[in-house]
């Protein structure tokens, strides 16, 4: 795989580091009342304000999933930089690809002041559970002008949605991430939610 820094991936200034943190992954999220059913077929978003990155992004993901032997497209193979900020394009170029999930990736500014989450499940906001309106929203909010100004700690969170329902199944969140210390590469918080993702059964073991 071709590493890419945190930093490089989402355009920010700062190189970021996991730290010392025993695992890459803090918090998950599994939809209430339904089994895990294992994706074998996957599109990656990857949000970032600058196109090259976003590709980059999306490339290290698709090849760390081959690898574990799930099939997996980037987004930036299916739209153009035009298009993928088009709610009805994304729609139609996932219909048009067949995969039965997909997933949306960004790294979220974190609120110095918010309480620990004191668990291993995050609350996810109603917003996320269907995949075109949220997709809209995380896609303004991260590109919007000043959007990582404001934050003195940041985490990546990545999100699973099975793609015939357009609806949220998986949330996993990374360690925090300082963006005044040392760098990392981004294979290890992939490789954090791929392991994952197969261990909730969202993904094939085999």
């Amino acid at each position: 795989m071709r590493p890419i820094r945190l930093a490089v991936a989402f355009g920010l200034a700062a190189l970021l580091t996991l730290g010392c943190a025993p695992g890459p992954l803090s918090t998950t999220w599994i939809a209430p009342g339904t089994p895990p059913t294992p994706y074998r077929d996957l599109i990656v978003f990857g949000v970032s304000t600058n196109p090259i990155v976003r590709r980059a992004y999306e490339d290290n993901f698709v090849e760390a999933l081959k690898g574990a032997g799930v099939q997996a497209r980037a987004a930036h193979t299916l739209l153009s930089d035009r298009d993928v900020g088009r709610a009805r394009a994304v729609q139609e170029a996932v219909g048009r690809s067949g995969a039965d999930g997909v997933i949306v990736t960004y790294l979220a500014g974190e609120d110095p002041d918010a309480p620990p989450s004191g668990g291993r499940t995050h609350v996810v906001p109603s917003l996320y559970g269907r995949l075109y309106p949220y997709y809209g929203h995380i896609l303004s909010e991260v590109t919007a002008p000043g959007y990582y100004a404001g934050y003195r700690a940041l985490r990546l969170e990545t999100n699973l949605y099975d793609a015939g329902r357009a609806t949220l199944v998986w949330s996993g969140r990374s360690d925090t991430l300082d963006p005044s210390s040392e760098q990392t590469m981004i294979s290890e918080v992939i490789a954090a939610v791929i392991g994952k993702l197969k261990a909730d059964g969202f993904l094939p073991t085999s």
